[in-house]
C-alpha cells in the first residue's frame, strides 16, 4: 500500500483560457484553512473555466503541504448527479497520499466538517501509453489492477453556500479520505472490458444494504471514465497513478460508530473494502 502511494507519480496542468479566476490568495487561503479543519468559502465561480482556474490555485497549496498528487478523482460520472448539479461533463481533482487509507481502517472523523461516504472504484495505471488510448481495449491494456474504493468526501462549504457544479470543480470534487480494498490484476480477467462493464456493487452500513449498482453507472462503462480523463489532457498519467472512477450511488452522511462495507462482484470474484468510522 505504501509503495503504491509513495511510488505513484502524477503531473498535471489545468488550463482555463480566458477564465475569470477568483483571487489567487482567496483560493490559497481556502486550501490552508481546509487543511487546518476550516470550511471552504464560496469561490464565486460562474462556470467550469472559472472553476478550473480557481482549482489551480487551491491545488498548489495542497501540493506544497501534502506532497505531489498520487492520482485523480473523477466525479459526476453518473447522469443523475450531472443533472442534479446542472453540468454536462464530469469533473476531476487530484488525490494525495495522506488521503488514502488501507482496507479495514478505523477512521477518525475528527477534523472533518461534513463527511460523507460512497462506493467508488479505483484503477491503477500500469503503462503511460494510456495517455494515447482511444478505446476501452487500449485503456484496459494499459492498466495494472482494479480495486474497491470507499471514498469519504468532505462537503465542507461555509454555511449558506449551496454547492453547484462549478463550486465542486473549484475544489476538485472535495476529496478528504478514501479506503482502498484489495486489488485484482487486470491480467487475471479473461475479458476485462466485458467484465468491468458487468461489475456488480453492494454498499452496506452496519450490515444493512443501502445501495446496489452496476459498472455501467459510470459514464456507461468504467473504462469510459478513463477515456474521458485522457481526452481532457489535464493530467499526465504515469505508471502507478491511481484513478478514482466515480460513485456508484448517491453519497450519504458519514457518522461515527458506523461500519461501511462495499462488496464488488467482478467476473465471479469478490472484492471488498471496509472502514469503521470513529469520533
Amino acid at each position: 500500500m505504501k509503495a503504491l502511494i509513495l511510488g505513484a507519480v502524477m503531473g498535471c496542468c489545468v488550463t482555463a483560457a480566458d477564465a475569470a479566476c477568483p483571487d489567487v490568495s482567496l483560493m490559497q487561503n481556502a486550501a490552508r484553512g481546509w487543511i487546518a479543519g476550516q470550511r471552504l468559502p464560496d469561490p464565486v465561480v460562474r462556470n467550469m473555466d472559472d472553476a478550473n482556474c480557481a482549482y489551480t490555485s487551491f491545488r498548489s497549496v495542497l501540493e506544497a503541504e501534502l506532497g505531489p498528487p498520487v492520482g485523480v478523482k473523477v466525479g459526476f460520472t453518473s447522469q443523475d448527479v450531472r443533472d442534479r448539479f446542472g453540468v454536462e461533463e464530469p469533473i476531476s481533482g487530484a488525490l494525495f497520499g495522506p488521503m488514502l487509507l488501507p482496507n479495514g481502517s478505523r477512521l477518525s472523523l475528527r477534523g472533518s466538517r461534513m463527511p460523507h461516504y460512497e462506493a467508488d472504484l479505483v484503477v491503477t495505471v500500469g503503462d503511460p501509453a494510456i495517455m494515447h488510448a482511444t478505446t476501452r481495449e487500449e485503456v484496459a491494456a494499459a492498466l495494472r489492477d482494479v480495486r474497491p474504493f470507499i471514498e469519504l468526501p468532505d462537503i465542507a462549504f461555509s454555511r449558506g453556500t449551496v454547492p453547484t457544479g462549478p463550486i465542486m470543480a473549484a475544489y476538485g470534487g472535495a476529496p478528504w479520505r478514501g479506503v482502498l480494498g484489495d486489488s485484482i490484476a487486470i491480467s487475471e480477467l479473461e475479458n476485462p472490458v466485458e467484465d468491468l462493464g458487468k461489475l456488480g456493487v453492494s454498499l452496506k452500513n452496519n450490515g444493512q444494504t443501502v445501495a446496489i449498482s452496476r459498472g455501467d453507472r459510470l459514464l456507461g462503462h468504467p473504462l469510459d471514465v478513463v477515456l474521458w480523463l485522457v481526452q481532457q489532457g489535464h493530467y499526465d498519467l504515469k505508471a502507478g497513478s491511481i484513478i478514482s472512477l466515480g460513485a456508484f450511488a448517491a453519497f450519504a452522511p458519514a457518522v461515527a460508530g458506523h461500519r461501511i462495507e462495499a462488496e464488488y462482484n467482478l467476473a465471479g470474484r469478490t472484492m471488498r473494502a471496509s472502514v469503521t468510522l470513529i469520533p
